[in-house]
Parts: structure tokens; sequence; C-alpha cells
């Protein structure tokens, strides 16, 4: 985004990527959404391989040519769950916090089912 921008779409998908597009004219607008249109496909397809623990590896694998160093759900500084406790219907649990100086800190494990899946597991909250 410039100073001379005037015009600015969101879009949110449902799997929750959040794409901004930025532009100075209508025209120029206009590119950016028949582009975004364009790789409305690679995009979803990306989300789909992301959402899934186990696509993770074969996404950097096998699409992008990487190999997996460590494939851990616990970051260093989270406490690591039970054994029973590390997963749900939908798979390992994920870890996450609240920003930083956050008025109301909270951490917990939470289901790595995509935001808003109608039988998403309750988060495990740590205190």
């Amino acid at each position: 985004m410039s100073e001379t921008t005037k015009l600015q779409v969101n879009f949110k998908t449902p799997g929750g990527t959040l794409i901004n597009a930025y532009a100075d004219t209508a025209a120029e607008l206009e590119g950016l959404l028949a582009a975004l249109r364009d790789f409305s496909a690679p995009i979803s397809a990306t989300e789909k391989a992301l959402s899934h623990g186990s696509s993770v590896n074969n996404l950097i694998a096998e699409q992008l040519g990487g190999q997996v160093i460590q494939n851990s759900m616990v970051p260093p500084t989270a406490p690591a769950p039970s054994l029973s406790e590390g997963h749900c219907v939908h798979g390992k649990l994920v870890w996450r916090e609240s920003k930083p100086g956050a008025e109301k800190a909270w951490k917990g494990w939470f289901c790595p089912s995509p935001k808003g899946t109608p039988d998403q597991c309750a988060p495990k909250f740590v205190r």
C-alpha cells in the first residue's frame, strides 16, 4: 500500500486466509480482482493442504521440494500435553497464545479444524 492508494478491498476466504487488494485507480483494481480470480483455485488448494496436519508435510516435501526437519506440535516454550490430551477427533491440537501485552492474556491447545467448523472441539486453555 502506498500513500496514493485510493481503493482497498479485503477478502476473507472460507479457510480463513485474509487477502487485501490495494489500488490507485479503478482500472488497477479491476486488474487485481481479475488476478485474484485466476489464483482462486491455487489459493483454495493451498488452504486445503495446509488445513490438514498430515498434508502440510506432503505439501512441503512433494510440491515445494522442501524437507521437514522437525514435526512437533509443541513449541519450545509451551507445556507438553499428555498423549490423551494432545489430540482430538480432528487431529493434533495446535498451541496458541494471545499477543504479548494483550489486555486479557490467554494460551492453550486448539482443535486443528478450520475456524467455524460446525463440530470444532472446544479449546483447552492453560492457566
